[in-house]
């Protein structure tokens, strides 16, 4: 490492190396930024089996550089979500208690990075940890063209009409989201 190495706070919410999609994606981008950085990595409790055993099984010298943490909501605050269903509600949620988590923690960084299981309509709030924020890689998912929704039923047309009204919404109206671009250092999509 070079003197210049920083220690880069991580939020993943998604992170197992045995999968692929978002939760590869989220192993795979703390990895590389250990390969020049330490790592503090945040994610849920339900990602530690996997991420434990994998090393346990793959031994690499760069996992000195990373230190995991394990954050999740209390019980009674996440008895409801199952599987997908709330995952969008669940993560905001996680979003916001994660920065209590690292204060509490004391943990000492120098930029503060969200990685993923995000989108450009849905604040990240690491922006209220007072460091450089790199928010990315984001999502934006475009809306679907309407000649191309023809031939689905109305209440996915409906459902299509509703996700824009509430990302325009949050676009426009979303303090938590202008605060975070006054802090933000790199956006990436």
């Amino acid at each position: 490492m070079s003197p210049n190495t920083k220690t880069i706070l991580s939020t993943a919410y998604a992170v197992n190396p045995y999968k692929g999609s978002e939760d590869g994606m989220g192993w795979n981008f703390i990895l590389q930024i250990a390969r020049f950085n330490k790592v503090i990595a945040i994610t849920r409790e339900n990602n530690q089996r996997n991420i434990e055993k994998f090393m346990a099984e793959n031994p690499d010298p760069l996992y000195n550089q990373i230190t995991f943490m394990y954050y999740d909501l209390p019980p009674h605050l996440r008895w409801w979500k199952k599987g997908s269903r709330g995952a969008l509600l669940y993560y905001q949620l996680w979003q916001r208690g994660v920065v209590n988590f690292v204060k509490k923690q004391h943990l000492t960084f120098d930029i503060a990075h969200n990685v993923n299981f995000h989108n450009d309509w849905t604040p990240t709030f690491l922006w209220k940890l007072g460091k450089p924020l790199v928010w990315g890689p984001v999502g934006h998912h475009s809306r679907i063209p309407v000649q191309y929704l023809r031939d689905y039923a109305f209440s996915y047309k409906i459902k299509e009409t509703f996700t824009w009204a509430i990302k325009k919404y949050f676009w426009n109206f979303s303090p938590n989201l202008k605060k975070q671009f006054d802090m933000l250092i790199i956006f990436c999509v």
